[in-house]
């Protein structure tokens, strides 16, 4: 099977039906989990009880940021709300129609540019509230939706 690319694709973040559809601002971006390991634990007898998993979720990356939409533009929220719990709809390829659902902890967008005439960008990280529901698309092995699965040991 070929590898999948970004894009095009969809990203609205906001509430259902004032959602701001940022898809054509957004340069990358990507949904990652961290883990959190705790120490495994020897007993007397020998046997090793490995330590329970924890799982965090972010969406991260690089977005030009809209500060000619005015109030109803993503940096806008981004200030207003910060802080916020905020729903967000994630389709990286619009062709392979995998997509991720849920709630991110918004915070602000950066303002400014690195170079005269360079666009307004920020990089953000964007903390997941619970985990990310996925519905895979029919490239992608078929339509089905998983909720993304928490582990611990």
């Amino acid at each position: 099977m070929p590898s999948v690319k970004l894009g095009p694709g969809v990203l609205k973040v906001g509430a259902t039906g004032s959602e701001i559809d940022v898809s054509c601002q957004l340069n990358g971006g990507r949904i990652t989990t961290n883990v959190d390991t705790a120490d495994s634990i020897t007993t007397l007898c020998g046997t090793v009880e490995p330590g329970a998993m924890s799982f965090d979720h972010e969406f991260t990356g690089n977005i030009n940021v809209d500060i000619g939409a005015g109030a109803a533009s993503l940096f806008a929220l981004s200030w207003d709300s910060k802080g916020t719990e905020q729903a967000f709809e994630f389709i990286p390829n619009s062709a392979d129609g995998t997509k991720a659902v849920g709630t991110l902890m918004i915070t602000p967008l950066d303002l400014g540019a690195d170079e005269f005439g360079a666009p307004l960008a920020s990089d953000f990280t964007w903390p997941i509230v619970g985990e990310p529901t996925f519905t895979y698309g029919a490239a992608s092995g078929g339509a089905a939706t998983r909720k993304a699965k928490t582990a611990s040991a």
